[in-house]
């Protein structure tokens, strides 16, 4: 497992290191940048499996995770669409992050953490298929990973409760304000 690993490694290294079409030059510490990236996965993987449903309810950090979810799938499915493999990539490590962030929650619907991360591993296969396909079989699904339904995104899920908007002075930033995302201008 360890030299399929290694062959992944250096091949994700090789679609996130630089443009498909302009190439590159090789550094040996993009591979241990992938590399980190492939163990995040499995940790989470195996910290996923190992949990117990408590919490059902859809709050605050579900919708934040659920808008997480659609924002990757929407621009990895358009990455993927012009061959920007690297920028793919960096989506997939961006919802790597918001389910590492959800899962650090005490009170978490450990369902809905299934089915994101499912979807993730889904998003990952095209990049990394042999891993994708293992990951896969961790969670225990029977039938390989390319025979079930690619994720698709939720418009609905991309339009946030509240927005952040920052108040400048002089061209200075001086404060940030959280606002709900359906006031008016004059409210």
């Amino acid at each position: 497992f360890s030299l399929v690993l290694h062959c992944i490694t250096i091949y994700l290294y090789l679609m996130f290191g630089f443009s498909y079409t302009e190439g590159g030059p090789w550094s040996d510490d993009g591979i241990k940048s992938i590399a980190k990236f492939l163990d995040r996965i499995e940790k989470l993987a195996i910290s996923i499996i190992g949990q117990k449903s408590k919490n059902a309810n859809f709050g605050k950090d579900e919708k934040e995770l659920n808008y997480a979810r659609n924002y990757a799938i929407k621009l990895v499915d358009r990455d993927f669409e012009v061959f920007s493999f690297n920028t793919a990539i960096a989506r997939l490590m961006e919802y790597l992050t918001a389910l590492t962030k959800y899962d650090a929650i005490v009170d978490k619907n450990v369902e809905f953490i299934k089915e994101c991360f499912s979807d993730f591993i889904k998003l990952l296969a095209p990049c990394a298929p042999h891993f994708a396909e293992e990951i896969w079989s961790m969670l225990g699904n029977k039938k390989s990973i390319f025979l079930a339904d690619y994720p698709t995104y939720d418009e609905k899920a991309l339009v946030k409760d509240e927005v952040e908007i920052a108040v400048q002075i002089n061209s200075k930033m001086k404060t940030k304000m959280v606002i709900a995302s359906d006031l008016n201008d004059e409210e």
